[in-house]
């Protein structure tokens, strides 16, 4: 049988009518907003700097993921009333942007919060180190002291020394910021490495051994370890390598672990090394501070 036109469109119509009654409304989302991230540290300095590069909020509600954002973020939820909020703080491993874990030394922010369709909850978490972790080394030469030292091999530059200069310290204007190491290639080409006074028995039991370092340089600078048997060393391991970094401070979240539980290292233990190239005749200089060795 052939249809007319009026009948076709008849029967579209009743069955578009027909479906739209077995649609369902829409879920409406409630927002969280997080700004940022921040870290609070014992006053006693027994955790060093509360410097931190936190840039991802991994967010949880009821204990269910909703997923890692980067900061500021808004974020829609598809929960209502009281729910409990959960946030992990996320960094960049090894200064990689496709490698951004939550950082496992840094407790949890949790809030329980009455979600309303629509509404925006602003969140502002402040984190703290665990009371587990292990700090094996700090450095913020604010002591004016310097627990790193050349290492034996042939360089150029192997004075690493402290500056109080305003322009020079690591964010000089807040308290207990005022010395900062400092590496000044005299405008000439040569190559600097310091590695840790101290020789450290890492754990092999666990994945979460990592080095944190501020760092502002004219120059590619990197760090890693030297494994060590008795009083020699063997041949350095970068870890980490980062280019020039002239105009602004950074942060690094240098994961050690995988390196440190080589086989090639068992029985060893380790110092910890910076090392730094200018490749021209001109001036370049690095600035250092905060450095962290932890783990569990």
């Amino acid at each position: 049988m052939r249809l007319t036109p009026i009948f076709s469109i008849l029967i579209v119509f009743l069955l578009s009518a027909g479906c739209k009654s077995f649609d369902k409304a829409e879920p409406v989302p409630a927002y969280i907003y997080i700004n940022r991230i921040d870290l609070q540290v014992k006053p006693d300095g027994s955790q060093g700097s509360n410097a931190h590069d936190i840039r991802d909020a991994w967010i949880l509600v009821n204990g269910e993921l909703v997923g890692a954002f980067e900061l500021p973020c808004m974020v829609p939820v598809l929960k209502k009333d009281s729910c409990l909020i959960t946030v992990f703080a996320g960094v960049k491993v090894n200064g990689q942007m496709n490698n951004r874990k939550f950082y496992p030394f840094y407790e949890v922010f949790t809030k329980k919060i009455f979600l309303k369709p629509t509404e925006i909850d602003t969140l502002k978490p402040v984190l703290t180190y665990k009371e587990a972790v292990n700090f094996q080394w700090i450095e913020d030469f604010e002591d004016l002291a310097v627990s790193l030292e050349k290492t034996g091999v042939t360089r150029t530059i192997d004075t690493l020394s402290l500056t109080n200069k305003p322009n020079e310290v690591f964010e000089y204007t807040k308290p207990g910021n005022k010395y900062s190491g400092k590496v000044d290639f005299r405008g000439k080409r040569g190559t600097f490495e310091n590695s840790s006074i101290g020789i450290y028995d890492l754990p092999r039991t666990t994945s979460d051994i990592y080095l944190e370092v501020n760092y502002k340089s004219d120059v590619p600078i990197s760090f890693g370890i030297y494994p060590t048997s008795g009083t020699s060393l063997d041949f350095g391991i970068p870890v980490y390598a980062s280019y020039a970094s002239p105009l602004e401070w950074k942060k690094a979240y240098i994961r050690l672990s995988d390196d440190v539980n080589s086989s090639a290292n068992t029985g060893k233990k380790f110092r910890i090394f910076v090392n730094a190239v200018n490749n021209q005749d001109s001036a370049a200089v690095i600035f250092i501070d905060n450095i962290k060795l932890l783990h569990f």
